[in-house]
């Protein structure tokens, strides 16, 4: 008998953590970070309906692929909590891109956006009102002045924050792991600033706040109607939601109990949390929120999906009306397949039109 050589030890570990690896970044991939619950301003007032017919709309939608045309490519947050930061950046690109400004990239740089909205801060979790403020307060920057750097300090303690962070004192320390610069640099006279990365980035932005800043005017959407306009006029707006693990077929539903509809995952298909339903009652021991940017809405598309009630009993579902959004969590997992009318955008999704009015906020921005 034939006895095969064994594999080398040193080559079956690096096998095993290739594959850990490869694992791992599915993990992060099919479960991204997710912010704090949102402290919402204000509510959606629904379009006047007959509740008898719950399929009743308006029946009309935007030009929602033009729309898609002017977006700047997908990106990931990776294994940071920064939906809204990647949410209000998308939302400014467009507004760039629409003013066909040539001294400013179109790929702005989500890095100091968080670093400015979050100063100070010792936890990621930010809001479109408090991105704004600090939008309009300290502008913004090219990706290739601050490049995003996906790693979450505060688990994954690495050289460049060791660097960065690990000689300053606790208070600053803790807030540098989350926005990745020491927070004092924010207020430090330029000329006295000795990283030339973050010198170049103050002035920058100082460019852009003497520029575009007395331009930006940030509006609360308090109707249905007032979102649908914004959108049937070529603009985005950005939606924060109370998240749903089931709704949105998230890994976190695993360890809650909830079912995944892995088809809706790839499609990226986002239902509602149905009154009654495991989602609806087991996503609230871990309350979170999502922002992602709306691109446009059809109040004819149907999305249908097998609920699991409290009772134990599953329901099948249909609701009318979706809003398309650009999400943040890459193109690589949640929606490969999402398609609107024939055409493929990875890494966008619709979103049940009853869950964005009954869960979330809307929040637009002009420049």
């Amino acid at each position: 008998m034939r006895i095969l050589n064994p594999i080398p030890f040193t080559l079956l570990l690096t096998l095993t953590s290739s594959f850990l690896r490869a694992d791992l970044k599915a993990q992060i991939s099919d479960a991204p970070p997710l912010d704090k619950p949102y402290q919402r301003t204000h509510k959606i007032e629904r379009l006047n309906h007959d509740i008898e017919n719950p399929f009743w709309r308006r029946e009309t939608k935007n030009n929602v692929h033009d729309l898609l045309k002017k977006q700047s490519p997908v990106k990931s947050q990776m294994s940071r909590g920064t939906c809204s930061i990647f949410s209000a950046t998308a939302l400014v690109e467009f507004l760039l891109q629409q003013t066909h400004q040539s001294d400013l990239s179109f790929d702005l740089s989500e890095e100091w956006l968080e670093y400015t909205a979050l100063n100070g801060k010792t936890t990621d979790g930010s809001s479109a009102p408090q991105n704004f403020n600090a939008i309009i307060k300290h502008g913004m920057v090219r990706e290739n002045t601050m490049p995003y750097i996906g790693d979450d300090w505060t688990l994954n303690n690495t050289a460049l924050a060791q660097s960065r962070c690990g000689n300053l004192p606790l208070t600053f320390q803790k807030s540098c792991l989350v926005i990745h610069h020491d927070p004092r640099l924010l207020y430090t006279p330029v000329m006295a600033i000795t990283d030339s990365q973050f010198k170049n980035a103050r002035l920058e932005s100082l460019k852009f706040v003497t520029r575009y800043s007395p331009k930006i005017r940030e509006t609360d959407i308090y109707t249905e109607e007032q979102a649908k306009d914004i959108l049937d006029n070529g603009m985005p707006v950005i939606l924060e939601v109370d998240f749903y693990f089931g709704a949105w077929n998230h890994r976190g539903a695993d360890n809650l109990g909830i079912d995944r509809d892995l088809t809706h995952w790839k499609k990226g298909i986002v239902f509602h949390p149905i009154p009654q339903s495991l989602d609806e009652i087991n996503s609230r021991k871990n309350p979170s929120g999502h922002s992602v940017l709306v691109v446009g809405y059809d109040d004819n598309v149907v999305v249908t999906k097998n609920i699991k009630m409290k009772d134990g009993s599953t329901k099948t579902v249909s609701l009318k009306g979706v809003y398309y959004f650009k999400n943040s969590w890459g193109t690589d997992n949640f929606a490969t397949e999402f398609e609107i009318d024939g055409v493929k955008y990875p890494g966008y999704g619709m979103i049940a039109q009853d869950y964005a009015h009954e869960h979330g906020a809307f929040y637009s921005l002009s420049l």
